[in-house]
């Protein structure tokens, strides 16, 4: 009976759970810009907009299956619009950054010097950067915790790239398996100039929580195409990472 009428209501008229969408992706926007910063709310209300807009094309789609063609697209249409109005606001307009900013007090007994990740813009941009040496450049991406990376090589012969990251006092390896798997860049440049190479998707450091920087070593290691020579590990760099 309960399920009846919330169906019912929701599926009042073809454009009233479009509608809800947008109201409810401002509600949760105003919410995370008013709230204090946490993992919980950013990814809670940042994802529940979505799934109503996904709710909204359901909908649609069962107006079809009950010959309603008409409302059944134009609701699937407004949904999937909906869907990409509240995604934009999000992405072009965030209410706040989810970053905490950097006091520089981290612990450091070993005295390491670090850099810290740089940041993608929300357009996906990466800042100008000059690189004269063989190099590893880690990018904040989407939250903290969320990595990208570019490597930049010469010399090097056919195969593929992966990281390990390491806390840097305690050398524990961090989400080792996620990591390897997730970082692998295929690369190939045997001339002397360096070329860069670009991880697509993002890798996540498990360990630790959002504000809750510490150092970290950040290793590339290079496994061959060639199957008889063994793996090596090509660069070592320092970085102030966040978990996630």
């Amino acid at each position: 009976m309960i399920k009846e009428v919330v169906f019912k209501v929701f599926n009042w008229r073809w454009y009233f759970t479009s509608f809800i969408t947008l109201f409810f992706g401002l509600f949760c926007w105003i919410t995370i810009f008013i709230l204090p910063v946490n993992k919980f709310i950013w990814n809670v209300f940042s994802v529940l907009p979505f799934i109503v807009a996904f709710i909204s094309f359901v909908l649609g789609i069962s107006r079809l299956f009950k010959k309603e063609f008409k409302n059944g697209i134009l609701q699937c249409l407004l949904s999937f619009f909906m869907f990409f109005i509240v995604g934009a606001l999000f992405t072009f307009a965030p209410p706040k950054s989810p970053y905490k900013p950097y006091a520089n007090d981290i612990k450091n007994p070993k005295n390491g010097i670090f850099e810290q990740p740089l940041r993608i813009s929300s357009n996906n941009e990466k800042p100008l950067i000059e690189v004269t040496k063989q190099d590893v450049i880690l990018y904040d991406y989407l939250q903290p915790g969320s990595y990208k990376y570019d490597v930049f090589l010469n010399k090097i012969e056919k195969g593929k790239v992966y990281l390990k990251i390491f806390d840097f006092n305690t050398n524990r390896i961090l989400s080792e398996k996620e990591i390897k798997k997730k970082s692998q860049i295929e690369v190939f440049n045997p001339t002397d100039e360096l070329r860069e190479f670009g991880l697509d998707k993002n890798i996540t450091v498990s360990e630790g929580d959002w504000g809750g920087y510490y150092g970290s070593k950040v290793e590339v290691w290079f496994q061959p195409d060639d199957s008889t020579q063994p793996e090596r590990k090509l660069l070592t760099k320092n970085y102030i990472i966040q978990g996630s």
